[in-house]
């Protein structure tokens, strides 16, 4: 998950730059244009450690020759839209060495010489470890597949990244309700991504006409429609056993109830409810990655 940006148009430099990356146990998504930057930046952001870019590159793919005033655009915009996104720079020219160093004092600025690389990669490291992204989902690999394998909405990744970065430490009652939400949010996105790919788990028939899930009766097919009327027999095919049932089923209700504001005021739950519901809802993802 050590993910770095390298945005230059010289394809032998890449090529040279991705197997090196691989020598170091990084990973590089490769641009060459301005406009690819702002195809990743700052929309993907939290799956990457930092950018590289090359002080004279291209403005648009389509461009023939190199633009002195790419690393100027660059930079405003990264300024403008991720100001504190670590970033570096690379040029293989000594003067330009020199002038990026005079002209732009803030950045870090490295040659395309064996030396300078590796230099570089010492400061990637440093950023890849302390990238708090990365750290949460190495912490957590397992859940965090589900977005590589394309098992779970992409537009979901950044939720769950901001429930455990801040809903696990947070103590404030007045912030529970928002966290809540997005716990609530994650495990409805979790079901409608199985249906989307195995309609047979979660099909049609468990959907609101307004998309909304019919709780209820997800939960009674999830379980195999059990029939009361013969003891609870289940009468069709069971797709989770009952921890994970008490999980969601726990998970729902109780946000539900503080989320619609339909809680009893006379016990107010505290950190402790939040932790165990956002931890809930990990394990129910591991348990989706199945279909």
């Amino acid at each position: 998950m050590n993910n770095i940006i390298l945005i230059d148009d010289r394809e032998d430099f890449v090529i040279q730059f991705v197997e090196y990356a691989k020598s170091k146990n990084m990973s590089i998504a490769h641009k060459k244009s301005f406009s690819g930057l702002k195809e990743i930046l700052p929309l993907h952001h939290h799956n990457f450690a930092a950018v590289i870019l090359d002080i004279r590159c291209l403005l648009v793919n389509e461009q023939e020759k190199e633009d002195a005033d790419f690393i100027t655009v660059a930079l405003s915009y990264l300024d403008r839209t991720i100001p504190l996104f670590p970033r570096f720079i690379l040029t293989g020219d000594d003067k330009e060495f020199e002038t990026i160093g005079r002209y732009f004092k803030q950045e870090k600025v490295f040659k395309k010489t064996p030396e300078d690389l590796e230099k570089l990669f010492v400061d990637l490291k440093n950023c890849a470890d302390n990238s708090e992204p990365l750290r949460i989902k190495r912490e957590n690999a397992q859940v965090f597949e589900l977005f590589t394998l394309g098992k779970m909405a992409a537009t979901a990744e950044e939720q769950l990244l901001a429930l455990l970065k801040d809903g696990l430490t947070e103590k404030r009652i007045s912030e529970f309700r928002g966290i809540l939400t997005n716990v609530r949010s994650l495990q409805e996105i979790m079901y409608k991504c199985i249906h989307n790919r195995a309609p047979l788990v979660v099909p049609s028939h468990v959907f609101k006409p307004n998309g909304m899930i019919e709780f209820n009766k997800l939960m009674a097919h999830l379980n195999g429609n059990p029939d009361r009327n013969r003891g609870h027999v289940t009468t069709t095919t069971v797709y989770q056993v009952q921890p994970i049932y008490n999980l969601a089923n726990s998970l729902y209700w109780v946000c539900s109830e503080y989320v619609h504001g339909t809680a009893s005021r006379d016990y107010q739950i505290s950190d402790y409810t939040i932790k165990s519901l956002i931890n809930n809802l990990m394990e129910l993802l591991l348990w989706s990655k199945q279909f």
